[in-house]
């Protein structure tokens, strides 16, 4: 090849080394140790510049802390090696405003007509740690909802047994009250005995409300309207030296039980309070968002798309670190001292709000305060109403006083507060202590004038022996008992039985108007 020739091909060897460097996606810079004496397309517009010009000179710690190229340096005067590629290296651009930019350094040593310079791959890796820190805490969010699954799970294990205990306490209580033989000094201790039943039985309420198996009945709530009915009750909760700032005027229709946002609204406004003990602001605010486009991740939690009502619960308090934040949920967690508070608070408001297909996330810093966002979706199609026995409501009906009811009841306990409190009444009882035992009982007996059955049981359930016995007699009416709420009755397939669902812990009066409200419902059925 002649000497014109060899030059040809140099220089259109080095246009192409240009233009390939020119279009990289990637900044590239090269320096000679010193300052810049080459920057492409990509690396101009890394750093907020307009011309080329004004990188090319620059010394490159202008853009760049490079301690690595001293090592790369160092490796090439040592060993001539000019082949070796290091890892990319993490660092921070600083751009021409002042602004930095995540980057991964690729530093490349090699001699340039006999100097030593560097060839810098500098590559944006902004959206690359915004996606991993998304995923991150997406992964932690799951991780934290498998552990709230795993405990609300044990948790409304424990409040189911709780409460078939406390029937039989409070059932017992009121035999004992009802004794007119009892002295009064007796009776202050009964009485002492059932207060404490009833206290018990409000904790299990919260463990069921955390466990998002508490019994509920979903209406059209408008949130501003709401929080504004709370305000007195907010204020003399707050007491003195705390201020109660209502924003509540945006309408917010969202489907959910009045009582539930009543209790979720309460706990966190006294959660607000112990976090003030020398004073300041609460703050709540009603409106309305829409998330499209997918799940939108805020504050770790990822909201689906749709339209929500949202309930910001804003306090000056104290604030929390990320240690506590990530347990404040859970039940029994509180930084309270011993005796000051059950920690049920805020794991009643978590499961409150899960129960009702909602979100709640929490942003705070010590010192900063705290904000509760609650995500309540606008207008659900609720479809399962349940029923809460309120005695008051009920009275009693004397064509029914002679009634037979089937009892099936798996707690021996339970089974006997029951028996005892219909029968002082005058309704004829028979008992069963499971499914396949009352299966027996009508064989030799005959059809009862009233099912009355526990939801779940070993064996055969409480719903499945009301649809058993349904097919003999369809007018059957059926009284449920349970501890738990609608979506267990839809996994045990009680959602076809129309009728009462008895919560438990119940009174022996509670009872008793139940299964009279559940023979006159069916009376007045059968009228029609």
């Amino acid at each position: 090849m002649t000497g014109s020739a060899r030059k040809v091909a140099e220089r259109e060897r080095d246009e192409r080394y240009q233009q390939l460097v020119e279009l990289a996606p990637d900044g590239i810079l090269i320096h000679d140790g010193e300052r810049i004496v080459l920057a492409n397309a990509a690396a101009v517009r890394l750093a907020g510049a307009t011309n080329r010009i004004q990188l090319v000179g620059q010394l490159i710690e202008t853009f760049l802390t490079p301690p690595y190229l001293k090592a790369v340096q160092a490796q090439l005067l040592s060993s001539g090696d000019v082949a070796e590629v290091p890892p990319p290296v993490r660092d921070l651009f600083r751009r021409l405003d002042g602004s930095q930019v995540e980057v991964e350094v690729t530093a490349i040593a090699f001699m340039d007509h006999g100097r030593l310079s560097a060839h810098l791959v500098i590559r944006d890796i902004t959206e690359r740690l915004a996606v991993q820190q998304a995923a991150r805490q997406v992964e932690k969010h799951l991780q934290q909802a498998q552990r709230m699954e795993t405990v609300g799970a044990l948790a409304g294990g424990v409040a189911h047994e709780i409460n078939n205990m406390m029937s039989v306490i409070l059932g017992f209580s009121e035999f004992l009250l009802q004794n007119p033989a009892l002295q009064q000094e007796q009776r202050s201790e009964v009485e002492q005995i059932a207060k404490a039943a009833n206290r018990a039985a409000s904790v299990t309420g919260q463990l069921l409300s955390f466990s998002r198996r508490a019994f509920h009945e979903p209406q059209v709530v408008d949130l501003g309207a709401a929080a504004r009915d709370l305000e007195p009750i907010i204020r003399r909760l707050l007491g003195e030296g705390r201020q109660l700032v209502l924003a509540a005027d945006a309408p917010a229709r969202v489907m959910i039980d009045p009582r539930q946002l009543e209790q979720v609204i309460v706990n966190l406004a006294l959660n607000a309070r112990d976090a003030m003990p020398d004073g300041g602001t609460l703050t709540i605010t009603t409106k309305e968002a829409e998330f499209t486009g997918g799940a939108r991740l805020t504050e770790g939690v990822a909201i689906a798309a749709g339209q929500y009502g949202l309930l910001v619960v804003r306090d000056t308090g104290d604030g929390m670190d990320a240690a506590t934040q990530l347990r404040i949920f859970e039940p029994f967690f509180t930084t309270k001292a011993v005796g000051e508070g059950t920690g049920l608070g805020l794991a009643a408001v978590y499961g409150i709000i899960k129960q009702n297909s909602g979100y709640i996330t929490v942003a705070s810093a010590p010192g900063r305060g705290a904000v509760f966002t609650l995500y309540l979706p606008i207008l659900s199609d609720v479809k399962v109403r349940e029923k809460r026995v309120d005695p008051a409501s009920m009275e009693g009906d004397a064509r029914h006083a002679a009634a037979t009811v089937l009892l099936v009841e798996d707690e021996s306990a339970v089974r006997t507060v029951a028996t005892r409190s219909l029968e002082v009444v005058g309704f004829r009882v028979i008992e069963a202590s499971d499914g396949a035992d009352a299966l027996e009982v009508v064989a030799r007996h005959g059809a009862p004038d009233l099912l009355l059955t526990d939801l779940v049981m070993p064996g055969i359930s409480g719903a499945e022996l009301a649809r058993r016995l349904r097919e003999r007699w369809p007018a059957l009416p059926v009284l449920f008992m349970s501890g738990y709420s609608a979506a267990d009755l839809r996994r045990q397939g009680a959602l076809a039985f129309e009728g009462i669902t008895l919560q438990k812990p119940f009174t022996p009066d509670v009872l008793v108007r139940s299964v009279v409200e559940a023979l006159s419902n069916q009376s007045q059925g059968s009228a029609r």
